[in-house]
């Protein structure tokens, strides 16, 4: 089922029924696909009607949607990833016929990402190992640095959160955060980190993140700004 752009693309409407579900509701998914919410015994001709009915606001979200991009095009476009809180320039190595790995050359500066040839999932199975590494290391001294102890960290692909924290003391962070500017991945950090004293989004939690971020207005800002992009990368399709 599908929904024809006025630039001539047909978009993939997929629905969602759900038990509980009132009305339709229509949004964008982060693969650009069209996601319709509906009550559970809403038919497909019913879902259809109503996204025709839509056909100018989903023509003006799909303009201002940022497109779906494969890893590998991204890192060709922005060669960088984040870790320890520095930027590193990183290089793909084509061809490589041995274990994925990755390396750290040029003196420490470059990232060499060395994916087993073959299809783009190895260099997102290594990207991922990348993240896991480095966010764990991260994690752990941002704690260190700050007094505080957490229970576990896990780095995952979620669908839309950046990261968050469990009533048991568990981390949980998205592995793009590698391709956030240091000060960004940081502050996402710091965010999950402060939800270990204040579990809530009250004043005292957000007087606290201030005191671990000084300039968390400033880095909040700059990551919303980047979210709907950069959520965007590697998903479904894209690679």
């Amino acid at each position: 089922m599908n929904f024809r752009s006025e630039d001539g693309r047909f978009v993939p409407i997929e629905i969602r029924r759900r038990k509980g579900t009132r009305r339709l509701k229509l949004t964008l998914g982060l693969e650009n696909q069209i996601v319709a919410s509906a009550p559970l015994r809403t038919s497909d001709a019913e879902v259809l009607r109503f996204v025709e009915k839509q056909t100018r606001w989903l023509n003006q979200q799909l303009g201002k949607a940022p497109p779906a991009i494969g890893l590998e095009a991204w890192l060709q476009q922005t060669p960088q990833l984040s870790a320890s809180g520095d930027l590193f320039f990183v290089r793909i190595e084509d061809g490589w016929m041995g274990r994925s790995e990755y390396r750290f050359a040029e003196g420490g500066s470059v990232v060499l990402l060395r994916p087993r040839s073959g299809t783009g999932a190895n260099l997102r199975a290594l990207v991922l190992n990348f993240a896991k590494d480095a966010l764990t290391c991260r994690v752990a001294y941002q704690a260190k640095r700050l007094g505080l102890s957490y229970a576990a960290l896990s780095v995952r692909d979620q669908s839309s959160r950046w990261g968050s924290c469990s009533a048991r003391r568990g981390i949980s962070l998205n592995w793009r955060l590698v391709l956030l500017a240091p000060e960004l991945q940081d502050y996402v950090i710091l965010h999950e980190l402060a939800h270990l004293t204040e579990m809530n989004h009250s004043a005292g939690f957000w007087a606290l993140l201030d005191i671990y971020d000084p300039r968390r207005r400033d880095h909040e800002k700059d990551l919303n700004a980047l979210s709907s992009q950069i959520m965007r990368v590697g998903r479904g399709g894209a690679g």
